[in-house]
């Protein structure tokens, strides 16, 4: 009789884990599919013709002779495995320049130079704080410069970056060097694994659910049983 009460107990706790069980896999696979989903559609009708995400484009605007972004970090916010290239889409009334560098040279290339940082950036609503900076210094054309990552000169035109791990920031002037910029710039992003990552993601999403099932029905044929046996024995 002992060990039948024993078994008696044993019984509940294993529906219990189960139960708990089933429920784990199938909110997380209910998450992961959803997540497949979305990518699989973002991939499919969100992107432009050459496959970018693209924001809407606004105007950036100084009376210095730069515009530089605050620092910003690729490596640990963004990785580069799923962010692989960046564009900016350039204009303006007169020929610009855009540039990317390291945060710190690009610190050390304006220090003398008056410029603007904008910082507190946000695109949807679009809102920008600039921070003057004074300089005497006239630096001439930036496109001289030999530290650019990427850059491009002219009225219109797209800079395009492969991310790479580093603190960097993004550097909008008037070609000649000159006061008063003035630019337009749309911001896109090619995420070369988004289609693959959906796909895995809904993959996995759909096998944690058929797992979740199983588990459901596993402790649906417990309760059965152990029903069945109470009743044999009553």
């Amino acid at each position: 009789m002992k060990g039948v009460e024993m078994e008696a107990e044993a019984h509940p706790q294993k529906r219990t884990g189960l139960t708990i069980g089933a429920w784990v896999a199938a909110v997380l696979g209910a998450l992961m599919l959803a997540a497949g989903g979305t990518a699989i559609w973002a991939n499919t009708w969100e992107r432009d013709d050459n496959g970018y995400f693209s924001a809407h484009a606004h105007r950036y605007q100084t009376h210095t002779r730069a515009i530089a972004t605050e620092s910003i970090t690729v490596g640990s916010y963004v990785p580069t495995w799923l962010a692989g290239k960046v564009r900016l889409d350039v204009s303006g009334d007169k020929p610009l320049f855009v540039g990317i560098a390291p945060k710190a040279t690009v610190d050390d290339y304006l220090a003398r130079v008056e410029h603007a940082e904008a910082t507190n950036l946000n695109l949807d609503p679009f809102k920008v704080t600039y921070v003057d900076h004074a300089g005497t210094v006239d630096p001439g054309r930036p496109a001289g410069e030999p530290f650019w990552a990427a850059a491009v000169s002219g009225t219109n035109g797209p800079l395009e970056w492969k991310l790479r791990s580093g603190t960097w920031s993004i550097v909008v002037m008037n070609a000649d060097g000159s006061p008063d910029v003035a630019a337009t710039l749309g911001l896109g992003v090619k995420v070369p694994a988004l289609l693959w990552s959906g796909i895995g993601l809904t993959l996995l999403g759909g096998t944690l659910l058929v797992v979740a099932g199983l588990m459901f029905a596993a402790r649906s044929r417990s309760s059965r049983h152990a029903e069945a046996r109470a009743a044999l024995t009553s």
